[in-house]
C-alpha cells in the first residue's frame, strides 16, 4: 500500500521547486550580454548614496554612485593624429563579438536594452545616438562640440563616474581600448582620417 502524500505538502513541493528557478530565470534575462551585477561592478572608489532605477550600464535598480567626475581628454595636436584611427574602425570593434553593444540584451533593438539604443546596420546612427546621450556626468558620450569632455573612455574603462567597464563584465581588450582611446584623443572623428579638420 502506497502513502498518500497531502495537499497541502504537494503545495509545499512546487512552491520550493518554483522558488529553485527563480534565479535561473534572472539569469537568463541577462544572458545574451553576460550582465550579473551591472551597475553593482562599479569601482571600489565609488560612493553609492541611492538607487538607480534608469542605470544605462546595468539592470534596474542598481546603487546610483555619487558623482565623481570624469577627467577631461587631453585632445593631440592634428599633426599627432596624421594616421590616427577612423569611426569605421571604432563601430567595427564596438558592434563586433567582443565588444557586443548592439546585442539584445545590452543596446541593441530587443526588450531590455538599457539607455540608450545602438543600431548594428548603420554606423551614422550608431554615432548621433552616442553624440546625443547624456548620462550623469552632464555632457554627452561623444562630445563634438568639446571633444575633451566626452565620457566615452571612463565608461569604456569603468573608471569612476563612468559605470561598469563595457562591455561587461569586464571591458575590452587591450588592444580594442587603445584604438579606441587613439581615436577619441584625435578628436573623436566621425568621417575622414587622420587629420582631418572636422568631427
Amino acid at each position: 500500500m502506497t502513502a498518500r502524500t497531502s495537499p497541502r505538502a504537494r503545495s509545499r513541493r512546487t512552491f520550493r521547486a518554483v522558488l529553485a528557478l527563480i534565479p535561473a530565470l534572472a539569469l537568463g534575462a541577462f544572458a545574451g550580454c553576460q550582465i550579473g551585477v551591472g551597475d553593482q561592478a562599479c569601482t571600489e572608489q565609488s560612493i553609492v548614496n541611492d538607487k538607480d532605477d534608469a542605470c544605462p550600464y546595468g539592470p534596474p535598480g542598481g546603487p546610483k554612485v555619487r558623482e565623481t567626475g570624469c577627467p577631461e581628454l587631453t585632445i593631440l595636436d592634428p599633426s599627432a593624429c596624421t594616421t590616427a584611427p577612423t569611426w569605421a574602425e571604432v563601430y567595427s570593434i564596438l558592434t563586433g563579438p567582443s565588444a557586443g553593444c548592439t546585442i539584445g540584451g545590452c543596446h541593441g533593438a530587443a526588450p531590455g536594452a538599457r539607455g540608450i539604443f545602438l543600431s548594428a546596420d548603420s554606423s551614422d546612427a550608431f554615432y548621433d545616438e552616442l553624440k546625443g546621450y547624456s548620462g550623469a556626468q552632464g555632457y554627452p558620450y561623444i562630445n563634438e562640440e568639446d571633444p575633451s569632455r566626452s565620457w566615452i573612455l571612463c565608461n569604456l574603462q569603468g573608471t569612476p563616474g563612468g559605470g561598469a567597464p563595457m562591455p561587461p563584465p569586464s571591458g575590452l581588450s587591450d588592444a580594442d581600448y587603445a584604438l579606441i582611446e587613439q581615436w577619441a584623443l584625435c578628436g573623436l572623428r566621425r568621417t575622414g582620417g587622420g587629420g582631418d579638420a572636422g568631427p
